[in-house]
């Protein structure tokens, strides 16, 4: 019988770890209603330099622009980023030895202040000290890290001087994929997968854009083809599965939801759709772009919605004088930025 009653308390005792769990990482977040309009509130930012889609970074006092609509024969521009003055281009076009074939996402390791930029074409890393980036406009890297593996990183961020966490694309056969939380040593070139993955996504559905924060010891997936965001700690484990309002709708598959995210503060900031997945207009079909962004607290809590009123493709977030940054893709002048509202 103390046995029998023993198993029961026990079996109590589980259940009830697992409804505390639950409720503390499974967040279902069905309004956001918040609005803050920044729509007139841009800034046009005119530059020397004309480049097409572009990715933003910033280190330091530099903004960086890649170019990976490749116009000129340079694909990465640096910009000061408190007055947008041009400063150097890098990263030059062709297939020759340091040369870009198809410009992928860039790493920033602040620490020791190198660009890791990643090209799809070469499936090479290559590394772009900053300080030999600003001595030679003709720098070409000659330090590189092989891709050519079953784990091809697409997004991603320092964890520290030797270590890589980010997004993967594990190529299935010539037309298919899944994508996975990987890390990379970039001593060893070794790559594995790597923390927690959402067992409801699976296929396209784990298609996702990734920000780190060791300063806030988590990371965040920010899913294209689902109203799902993760949020982990740098160990890898769970912290919050926010499931926004398009979750589970029934149009989910023709929509898209996050495209793109930063860290500001501890906060979490994501470019954010949540309508078709696609645009048309006329004889043109194009892939939808956000006019959004979302801010969130670190444990998936929503504070505000910002509306740009404006398509854009990318941005990022100058900390240091509190302004987002994004390219705009229906204003006359593409870049521009607003200042982070505090309301």
């Amino acid at each position: 019988m103390k046995k029998l009653l023993a198993l029961f308390m026990l079996s109590v005792i589980c259940f009830s770890g697992c409804l505390v769990d639950k409720s503390n990482t499974e967040i279902i977040q069905k309004e956001r209603g918040r609005i803050v309009d920044v729509s007139d509130k841009i800034v046009d930012v005119k530059t020397d330099i004309i480049f097409g889609s572009s990715i933003l970074y910033i280190i330091d006092d530099i903004l960086i622009v890649a170019d990976m609509s490749h116009k000129a024969d340079k694909c990465i521009h640096l910009f000061n980023k408190n007055t947008f003055k041009y400063i150097a281009s890098t990263g030059i076009i062709g297939r020759g030895p340091g040369e870009i074939t198809n410009l992928g996402k860039i790493g920033i390791d602040e620490k020791n202040k190198i660009l890791w930029v990643v090209d799809h074409g070469k499936k090479v890393m290559h590394k772009f000290p900053l300080d030999s980036i600003l001595a030679n406009n003709n720098f070409k890297p000659t330090s590189y890290l092989d891709m050519d593996n079953e784990l091809l990183l697409v997004d991603f961020g320092f964890l520290n001087d030797s270590i890589i966490l980010g997004r993967a694309m594990h190529p299935l056969s010539h037309s298919t994929f899944d994508m996975t939380n990987t890390k990379l040593n970039v001593n060893t070139n070794e790559i594995e997968r790597f923390g927690y993955e959402n067992a409801e996504c699976s296929g396209k559905t784990k298609i996702a854009s990734f920000s780190l924060s060791v300063e806030n010891n988590f990371y965040v997936n920010c899913y294209d083809e689902c109203d799902l965001m993760t949020i982990c700690d740098l160990n890898g484990n769970l912290k919050h599965n926010i499931y926004g309002p398009g979750w589970n709708d029934k149009d989910q598959d023709r929509k898209a939801y996050y495209f793109g995210s930063d860290i500001f503060n501890g906060k979490i900031v994501a470019a954010y759709i949540g309508d078709l997945e696609f645009v048309f207009k006329g004889n043109i079909t194009r892939g939808a772009a956000p006019s959004t962004l979302i801010i969130f607290e670190k444990d998936g809590r929503y504070l505000k919605t910002i509306n740009t009123g404006y398509e854009f493709e990318r941005f990022c977030i100058d900390e240091e004088n509190k302004r987002i940054i994004a390219y705009f893709i229906d204003r006359e002048e593409p870049l521009g930025y607003f200042n982070i509202p505090v309301e």
